[in-house]
Order: structure tokens, then sequence, then C-alpha cells
């Protein structure tokens, strides 16, 4: 039991909301209604009230509808999306999908975090979850409504998650250098994609602390195993090279003193054998 809390609460961490980060990017769309444009839909307020400067509307046309959202803060994680569509007009929402992806193909080419079910209309105010990596949040509609096909119309829409590299509850904290790609999840900073085993013996870590689980590979040591072991001392491999660049230096600083020594001697005996030679001629 306490083994299915402890999971339990782990997942709700993953999917506890974030950071809202539509200020990160702009917004798009197939085409635009009477001044209904895309960058509406990630503006206040936070409302299903319509009206053609706080909503998103794309055309009347009888080809597929969508609405995109491009992060310029290159790839984030996204935990939650959540959608104010136009109130009193839910049977326009009728078989929406929802993507995360990496291009702005259309159709969409990624990762479908929803698709509206029949029957029945869908709720106008939703909170999607998706847990998914992506450049981009895709709203797409392909339902004709009555005689003028596909139509969306978005009050406000958040987009929940943390960029890459960060997690915490306003993205504060940074993910573990020992994650891959240095991905980790919001809720708890876990690796996404594991964590680095390049020096773990049998290639395991933990993916939550990146520690080598079941120890090191030959001549390294330490938690993360990113110590190299020279004549059984352990050091950092920033240490091994600083200390190579001192012994370096060392040895160069004194080939330099010793050619300076030579050449002073060399001078010295050269005019001790001038003097005498000099005195002679007075």
């Amino acid at each position: 039991m306490l083994l299915l809390l402890l999971s339990h609460t782990a997942v709700l961490l993953i999917v506890v909301a974030q950071h809202n980060l539509t200020p990160f990017g702009t917004a798009t769309q197939s085409s635009t209604y009477r001044g209904g444009i895309a960058q509406n839909a990630i503006k206040p307020p936070v409302s299903n009230m319509f009206s053609y400067g706080n909503c998103s509307h794309t055309g009347k046309t009888k080809t597929p509808a969508w609405w995109m959202f491009q992060f310029s803060i290159g790839i984030a994680y996204i935990t939650d999306i959540t959608i104010y569509y136009r109130e009193s007009w839910s049977k326009r929402m009728d078989g929406f999908k929802l993507y995360v992806t990496n291009t702005s193909a259309i159709p969409p080419d990624g990762y479908l975090c929803y698709e509206d079910p029949d029957p029945g209309l869908p709720n106008i105010t939703q909170t999607i979850p998706c847990n998914k990596l992506g450049r981009y949040v895709i709203y797409y509609d392909t339902t004709e409504e009555d005689s003028d096909g596909p139509i969306i119309e978005l009050c406000y829409v958040a987009i929940i998650g943390c960029r890459k590299g960060f997690w915490g509850s306003n993205c504060e904290k940074v993910c573990s250098e020992y994650c891959t790609e240095r991905h980790c999840y919001p809720g708890n900073g876990s690796c996404i994609f594991g964590c680095n085993t390049d020096y773990c013996l049998n290639n395991n870590c933990n993916k939550f602390t990146g520690i080598c689980t079941d120890g090191c590979k030959e001549r390294r040591t330490g938690d993360f195993c990113n110590k190299f072991s020279i004549n059984t001392a352990e050091t950092d491999d920033d240490e091994v090279t600083t200390r190579i660049g001192i012994f370096i230096g060392i040895f160069m600083g004194g080939v330099l003193l010793g050619i300076l020594m030579t050449v002073f001697v060399c001078f010295v005996i050269r005019r001790k054998r001038q003097l005498p030679q000099k005195q002679s001629e007075k």
C-alpha cells in the first residue's frame, strides 16, 4: 500500500502545474476572421467570453483549421495544456485534436496529446495532461461545422511546463548535469531519458539522483563515477587536468630557468676572459 502511495505521489509530482510558457513564444493560425488573430488566445483575460479582440477566430473555409504555438526558447517539457473555448459554441470544438510536435508540419506530425471522443460535445474549458517534450503545440480540427467548414475560436490557452534544463514550481532549478541531454521532469527533477552511464558499471544509474547504482567502471570512483583514480588517489577529472597543467607549467618554467642560467654563465665567463686582454692593452 505504501509503495502504491509513493508511486502515485511521484506521478502527481510530474504532472503538477509548473509555469505558463505562452509568454515565451508566438501563435499563428490557418486563417483569420474579423480580427480574431492567433495571439489573442495567449493574452488575458482568462475567460470564455468572446470578442474578436479577445479570442482567436479562423476563417470560414472548407480546409482543416489549425492554431499553432511555437516556443522562442527552443524545446520545452509540457505537462498540461488548458483551453478556454468560445462560450456556447462547443459544437465547433467537436472532434478537435491537440498535438505536441517538433515541426510545424500540417497535418501535425508528432505526439497526439488528446483527441476529442465521440459521442457528445466537449467541454469548452479543459485542462489536458500531455507530459511531452516539444517545440510546438498545435490545436487541429477537420470537423465541418454546418456549411462553414472547421472553425477554431480559442479565447485563452495556457501551456504549462518548463523549458529544457529546468524544473521546480517556478522552473527555477537546474536539471542535473548527469541527466541525458540535461532533460528532466518539471515536477521532481528526475531524468527524462535516463542518466549518464558513461562511467557506471553495467550502465546502471538512478534516474532521480544520477548516482551509479552498481559502482564504477575501471579506474573510476565517486557516487557519479566522475572521479579518476591515479595511484589510488581519488581525483576529479577537472582536478587531474589542473594537476597536469601545473606539472607542465613547472617543467617549462624549469627549462626556461635553465636556459637563462646557461646564458648568464656564458656571459660571465666571456666577460672574465675579455677583462685581462683589455688591461694588457692599456
